[in-house]
């Protein structure tokens, strides 16, 4: 007995008073370079991320790195959730195929309290297509999903299970930065009225070369 509490006590940081952790996100939120940008100066946020980084074990450093709070919502990793579902004692796996029209990614939960009966998803280069996930960003630079698919694939599978399976083990948190970020707007619809501003501004002016001059009338 006394051999596990060792042992707990040594991988479970100890929980800090709400006073505590308070004091913690002021202190966090003025550290400028040594968290994420998306905390600096936000201590309210900051709060958050430890609050529910503690329910689920984790130390405020951690909870930091591994759950963001996006338009006001708290996200988390898809490798912090792929923890906590083994962590509650459901099996996850991971299959993966190289299929002639691309990457493939199948992630299987069964639950322990539901053997027979295990989730699966599939998320494809097609779905990612669907999505608007592979379009070029902001800048012209290639997706993730074009550089990396396999891998990106592979976390919006486990993500997409984990809350179909077993939404109980994520601590309400069932999305990550990148899914909510899903629904930003495009940049391509401002690429598009772009290009007719300049198709419109190529037309004016060849309407004014060819009108007849003054001499010409």
């Amino acid at each position: 007995m006394s051999q596990e509490l060792t042992t707990q006590s040594s991988t479970t940081p100890a929980p800090l008073s709400f006073g505590q952790q308070i004091e913690a996100a002021k202190w966090l939120a003025d550290s400028k370079g040594l968290v994420p940008d998306d905390y600096h100066g936000k201590p309210a946020n900051v709060l958050l991320a430890i609050g529910l980084g503690q329910q689920i074990g984790l130390s405020p450093q951690r909870s930091l790195v591994d759950i963001n709070v996006i338009k006001g919502k708290p996200t988390m990793s898809a490798q912090l959730i792929e923890s906590l579902v083994r962590l509650a004692g459901h099996k996850l796996r991971i299959t993966k195929e190289q299929k002639p029209d691309g990457p493939s990614v199948t992630c299987t939960i069964i639950r322990k309290d539901d053997p027979d009966h295990p989730y699966s998803v599939t998320r494809d280069k097609q779905w990612a297509h669907s999505m608007g996930l592979d379009k070029p960003g902001k800048n012209g630079a290639p997706s993730n999903y074009t550089k990396q698919p396999m891998t990106m694939l592979t976390w919006r599978a486990i993500t997409a299970c984990a809350r179909e399976a077993c939404a109980e083990a994520l601590y309400g948190i069932a999305y990550t930065p990148d899914e909510v970020h899903d629904s930003d707007p495009q940049p391509a619809q401002k690429t598009v009225a772009r290009r007719r501003s300049g198709r419109l501004a190529a037309v004016a002016q060849a309407q004014q070369q060819d009108a007849p001059t003054g001499a010409e009338a």
